[in-house]
């Protein structure tokens, strides 16, 4: 959906920023849960490569794919450098992987809501309150 202007607009308009700390929290969980179920342990640079260059040609230029790329490699554990990047390139990295992996799982609405549902229990578990998704 955030391909699309006609429905990214709307969706951004109504979700301008995050209502508490807990939710960033949330889409943070979220983004590393993704990362996990994208890559089974042992997959190597070339995978990640492979869906960040899906990913460029789905968003285009508004993709910052090299610190998209750095981000997954960091969650999978690689000593990559990522504190020099903005907590807004990095939301927005984030949040695109997020898209990328609804688009993976082909929009299955189960899935996406356990993936919420598990990045909320995780939020909490580290002490985090975030609003749950109604």
């Amino acid at each position: 959906m955030l391909r699309h202007s006609s429905e990214r607009e709307p969706l951004t308009a109504r979700f301008p920023e995050f209502s508490s700390l807990g939710s960033a929290h949330v889409m943070i969980a979220a983004f590393q849960i993704a990362v996990a179920r994208l890559f089974e342990p042992n997959h190597g640079l070339k995978d990640v490569d492979l869906l960040v260059s899906a990913m460029r040609r789905a968003f285009g230029p508004e993709l910052p794919w090299p610190e998209t790329e750095a981000l997954i490699r960091f969650e999978m554990g690689e000593d990559v450098a990522i504190g020099d990047f903005s907590v807004r390139t990095k939301t927005f990295a984030m949040i695109l992987t997020l898209g990328a992996y609804t688009d993976f799982v082909e929009r299955n609405e189960a899935e996406v809501d356990g993936l919420l549902t598990e990045a909320e229990r995780r939020a909490f578990d580290h002490g985090h309150h975030p609003e749950l998704a109604e």
